[in-house]
């Protein structure tokens, strides 16, 4: 939790605590209900005013995390402007105007508030990576890739999500050599990262190694189902290999699995790639 934020909830939290004693002493004294009430409405909307920015935030917060997307940028822009210090608010504000709208001039901004605003190397490597994919979007891998590169160099432990996304952008660029040793040093830190072997399946298959992309794949989507790459090749694969009605499975789960910045396929391309198969 944020410091801001527990100081927010200390607020609330000892107000509440003198109200209750108040309301005690109060009721020794002898005042009527109402009076009562109105002092108790009184403290909490002063409460709430106090704290609206944080209440505004953590409710964004939630509602991006529950994939409620108009809702979190409301929330979340009020939240921002009004001068709220939670790095993570920031940070989904411009993934959102990156996803929605394609905004990346606003989307840099906040993400540069929120490196400013960040006290922990979490929050500041969650800020760095979306800036790499702000420079993604804007079809500037090699800035993407420097943006990563030079918080590696800063940051003691880079995760296997990081790792796995400068691989991407690596492979993206037809590096294949330095792809797959980055995903092979982070398979070895981190063997059950969907991504990394999704990303290892991709450069395998670019490099003619089929088979060894294939069993890849596999792997990634046993990890979890529902990346899109790895079935889209994998029907791809079974194209090739004549197997129709395996492809086009394939290619409907593939159509079907989520598809973000960091996915080598389009929506368009899945979705006409399983119409084809399915005719």
């Amino acid at each position: 939790m944020q410091t801001g934020m527990k100081r927010h909830f200390i607020v609330i939290g000892v107000a509440l605590g003198l109200y209750g004693l108040y309301v005690l002493l109060m009721m020794v004294l002898g005042l009527e209900l109402w009076v009562l009430l109105l002092a108790y409405a009184v403290i909490i909307a002063t409460a709430y005013f106090i704290n609206r920015k944080a209440i505004m935030s953590l409710r964004g917060n939630y509602f991006y995390l529950a994939g409620r997307m108009d809702k979190a940028r409301l929330m979340l822009q009020k939240a921002v402007d009004g001068g709220v210090k939670s790095p993570a608010s920031h940070i989904y504000l411009a993934l959102i105007l990156m996803q929605a709208d394609g905004n990346t001039t606003d989307a840099f901004k906040y993400l540069d508030k929120a490196v400013e605003l960040s006290k922990n190397p979490i929050d500041e490597r969650s800020a760095i990576i979306s800036k790499a994919t702000c420079h993604w979007m804007n079809k500037d891998a090699k800035t993407a890739i420097k943006t990563l590169e030079d918080m590696r160099a800063n940051q003691e432990y880079t995760n296997a999500a990081t790792l796995a996304n400068l691989a991407f952008l690596y492979m993206v660029e037809g590096d294949l050599d330095k792809a797959l040793n980055i995903t092979n040093q982070a398979i070895d830190d981190e063997p059950e990262h969907a991504a990394l072997w999704d990303n290892l399946g991709q450069i395998r298959y670019h490099q003619g190694k089929t088979e060894e992309a294939r069993e890849a794949f596999i792997h990634a989507l046993s990890l979890r189902e529902t990346m899109a790459d790895s079935n889209y090749f994998l029907g791809l694969i079974h194209e090739a290999d004549g197997d129709t009605d395996t492809a086009t499975e394939y290619f409907r789960k593939a159509a079907i699995s989520p598809i973000g910045f960091f996915n080598t396929i389009t929506q368009e391309q899945a979705d006409a790639k399983y119409e084809e198969h399915r005719k």
